[in-house]
């Protein structure tokens, strides 16, 4: 029971944290997007970007774009592409603890059961010339089934919280590809412009 607890303990540390790192990317993602919309002119998305890109991993993203020694849209693709990737790689740092957190801990706590009621038998067998007490039999098949619940408990609670972190995830990637278009769309139509005699 104490090994679910530790893991309970970690994983409400993880969970946190996960949390906390979300919120400041969205936050960090959503100020760049506004202070972005504002800008007309190649010179000042870079400044933007300057300021509040390092920050944000969109900011990092569109970096790549607006910042790129080529004009070959393809690579300019592929080094936002790597980016991204390695961004979301750094936002699911962790995620892995909490996937194998939820598997395990159940099997912990069946494990517990199932040494709950080998020392159930061990008794049972150390006092059989002089009865079995049914009270102590039920007493420790009651200690040992309440390591199952805690198992699943921590893994119930764990898989939900893992689940709703990964939706979350996904919902950041999806804005991140969403505005990188937007903005590939931009920056082909002010490189145009400029580029007009």
């Amino acid at each position: 029971m104490y090994v679910l607890l530790v893991i309970s303990v970690i994983v409400i540390g993880i969970v946190i944290e996960k949390y906390r790192q979300l919120k400041r990317v969205k936050d960090a993602n959503q100020k760049l997007q506004r202070s972005l919309h504002q800008q007309e002119k190649l010179d000042n998305l870079r400044s933007v970007l300057k300021i509040y890109g390092q920050t944000s991993p969109l900011g990092i993203m569109l970096d790549k774009l607006f910042n790129s020694r080529t004009d070959n849209l393809e690579l300019i693709n592929q080094s936002m592409e790597s980016t991204a990737n390695l961004q979301l790689h750094e936002l699911e740092r962790g995620m892995g603890w909490l996937s194998t957190f939820s598997a395990i801990a159940p099997l912990i706590g069946f494990l517990g059961t199932v040494i709950g009621m080998v020392r159930v038998f061990m008794n049972i067998q150390g006092q059989s010339q002089s009865g079995v007490d049914i009270s102590m039999l039920a007493g420790g098949i009651w200690e040992a089934l309440l390591t199952t619940i805690g198992g699943l408990v921590v893994g119930i609670v764990t898989i939900i919280f893992y689940n709703d972190l990964v939706q979350n995830l996904e919902n950041i990637v999806k804005d991140m590809q969403d505005t990188a278009v937007e903005y590939i769309i931009k920056f082909e139509a002010l490189r145009q412009g400029t580029n007009k005699p």
